[in-house]
């Protein structure tokens, strides 16, 4: 196998990656022009994106197991043509309960990639080179957040051939995977085709610590949003407060996810989660007493950028081939539940004081720093031996 098949597959699925987690965020900007089309109200437009969220999460509990048990590249290219054709169903939507129905195929239809695609390129890739693909899909992933929202202002393109061009960009990621992964070995989990029995059960040596997959990865994402919550908030009160520039200031900090595998390779990927939890905490501890929001996103995007490649590494390290799928799945599931319950806790913390909105998230990511460094097993993490 050639040394450069590899790369031209982890380039791929991160170009796919960017696309898949975009549908997240893309429809935020898109939401009241939607409401008006449809004539519905703010209240019901909020809605749009949690019918996608719903299935995106619902859809990962399902899909990770799944992962475990076929061919990861089946279901990876699968499931870009499942998402393809239930964007052109979005497209199509005329009425406001077909379109939730249809955002509601497109999040289940992208709950097969993350996990999938996490377990699979951990698969191709070296030992060696394993953190920096992790960081690259990482990257990917946290970038989409900003990057999104930019592009479909920037398209100003009407929601109905923005979901068309969505489509045809998933079957273009969907053949360029295809075509990539024709050079590395297809693979599924480790696990043994049997009884249903043999199907879920997971050996405790081979699964991460559970502060790796419920408390670390559920805190990031809830600090980051309510930050950004806080952020509007702030704007309401203070017209010249400019809530695009605060998410576009924390994306250069993204970039750190790149020294991310260094720090991985010399100290670990709990360490490295944990540092970036940390910072987590510092900003919106510093935001919640009145420091600069500019500088807090700042220090906040640095931190979330350390945080998600190393606990990807981790529970990509820690838990067996048989069970890395699932695992991942778990991360992801509560990574994105943290990011769905942040707007509610911000709405109720909100009436409490403004300070506790970001307060309560600092001490929940600090309290998960110190949950996952005590909770890390021992031995290297990146010595295979290990896993």
């Amino acid at each position: 196998m050639s040394r450069q098949a590899p790369w031209f597959f982890v380039c791929a699925v991160m170009v796919g990656g960017f696309f898949v987690v975009a549908q997240i965020y893309a429809m935020l900007p898109l939401l009241r022009g939607i409401a008006s089309d449809l004539q519905i109200s703010g209240a019901q437009a909020s809605f749009i994106p949690t019918a996608f969220g719903l299935a995106y999460a619902g859809g990962l509990l399902v899909f990770g197991p799944i992962a475990d048990r076929m061919d990861r590249m089946l279901l990876l290219v699968g499931g870009l043509v499942a998402l393809a054709a239930a964007s052109a169903c979005v497209a199509l939507a005329q009425s406001y309960e077909s379109l939730m129905a249809g955002r509601a195929l497109q999040g289940l239809a992208a709950s097969t990639f993350p996990a999938t695609a996490l377990a699979l390129v951990s698969q191709q890739t070296p030992a060696q080179d394993q953190p920096l693909a992790i960081s690259m899909m990482g990257f990917s992933f946290l970038s989409s957040a900003p990057l999104s929202q930019v592009l479909v202002e920037a398209s100003a393109l009407p929601f109905g051939q923005l979901m068309v061009c969505s489509a045809a960009l998933y079957l273009l990621c969907a053949a360029a995977t295809l075509l990539a992964g024709s050079g590395v070995p297809r693979g599924t989990g480790d696990a043994k085709r049997g009884t249903p029995s043999d199907a879920v059960h997971v050996d405790p040596r081979t699964a991460p610590p559970l502060a790796a997959l419920t408390i670390a990865p559920a805190s990031i994402l809830f600090g980051y949003v309510s930050f950004h919550a806080h952020g509007q908030v702030v704007a309401l009160a203070d017209p010249a407060m400019e809530t695009q520039l605060l998410r576009l200031v924390g994306f250069p900090p993204l970039l750190l996810c790149f020294t991310a595998p260094r720090i991985m390779r010399r100290h670990g990927p709990a360490v490295t989660a944990c540092n970036g939890l940390a910072l987590v905490a510092l900003s919106l501890a510093l935001a919640s007493v009145g420091a600069n929001l500019f500088f807090a996103s700042m220090l906040l995007s640095a931190g979330v950028a350390l945080a998600v490649p190393g606990l990807i590494a981790a529970v990509t390290f820690w838990s067996g081939s048989s069970v890395r799928a699932r695992s991942l799945a778990t991360y992801t599931f509560f990574l994105f539940s943290g990011a769905s319950i942040a707007p509610v806790s911000a709405h109720i913390l909100a009436g409490v004081g403004g300070a506790t909105t970001l307060a309560f998230p600092a001490f929940l990511a600090l309290c998960a720093a110190t949950t996952l460094y005590m909770a890390r097993p021992t031995g290297d993490p990146l010595d295979p031996a290990t896993r």
